[in-house]
């Protein structure tokens, strides 16, 4: 468990897989949610991918990725509370974005409290065990010394290559994002659920989800986060215990009324 937990709001949001890679309705949308969030002061829970390729090495970001980090920290110095989990798109963050754009970086997961539930969240590419090809090259591109190769390399070359790498990236592994893997997400929440968490949230698979699971007079929940860019979609819980996916639509407040919210998670 990481420095600084455990965090324990009273709600929360949670959005994965924003995929953002220019400034458009997509970038300008994810930005006025975070605007939102700010307003109504509701942590923001980012579960990996939120742009295509994001290296945390100092010169290194692309253009149009500039303004949206400096967005999100001024947000941050205002008050809003917001949280990173590394994605398969992300490398690197930890040093440069904990304590400047977000509160907490993490390079897996992450554990939290919302009200008396406890969650667990992560991005979720490592859930697939079958994925060999993936894990294998993950552990290589995320190591000590890769970081520090990359750190030495000029701008100038590098993002280049990112630019390569990132359009490579979009071609490759499309067998396994292709379907979701639910025996392998069951029992990697049933675990979870062992040790007392009540919520799983998980992004990287681009396919909203919600399956309970009866524990006694408990009741478990798997929260999977689909791509922002479908349907500016998230996932929200409160203290109360509601919970459910919402879309969202700019000028309106991030969480239902009470009873919508009750029927929402009745259909889910």
């Amino acid at each position: 468990m990481e420095k600084g937990f455990p965090i324990s709001p009273d709600r929360a949001i949670f959005l994965a897989d924003a995929h953002l890679n220019q400034d458009d309705i997509h970038s300008r949308n994810f930005l006025a949610l975070a605007d939102r969030a700010a307003a109504e002061k509701v942590p923001l829970f980012l579960l990996g991918d939120m742009f295509d390729l994001w290296f945390g090495a100092p010169g290194l970001a692309f253009g149009f990725q500039k303004p949206i980090i400096e967005h999100l920290r001024r947000l941050r110095a205002g008050g809003l509370r917001l949280y990173y989990v590394e994605g398969n798109r992300d490398f690197y963050l930890k040093r440069e974005q904990e304590g400047t754009t977000f509160d907490i970086v993490s390079e897996g997961e992450m554990e939290a409290t919302v009200g008396n539930r406890r969650l667990y969240f992560s991005h979720g590419d490592t859930v697939n065990r079958a994925d060999f090809a993936y894990r294998f090259f993950k552990g290589i591109s995320k190591s000590r010394l890769a970081n520090e190769a990359v750190a030495q390399l000029p701008p100038s070359f590098f993002l280049p290559v990112a630019d390569w790498i990132e359009r490579k990236l979009k071609r490759s592994n499309r067998r396994y994002k292709g379907s979701f893997p639910e025996r392998e997400a069951r029992d990697y929440s049933l675990r979870l659920f062992g040790q007392g968490i009540d919520f799983v949230v998980l992004g990287h698979f681009h396919q909203e989800r919600l399956m309970r699971f009866t524990q006694g007079e408990a009741t478990k929940v798997l929260a999977v986060l689909p791509s922002w860019k479908d349907q500016w979609r998230y996932f929200f819980l409160t203290a109360n215990g509601e919970y459910g996916f919402r879309a969202f639509k700019p000028g309106d407040p991030l969480f239902p009324a009470r009873e919508t919210a009750t029927a929402e998670q009745g259909r889910s």
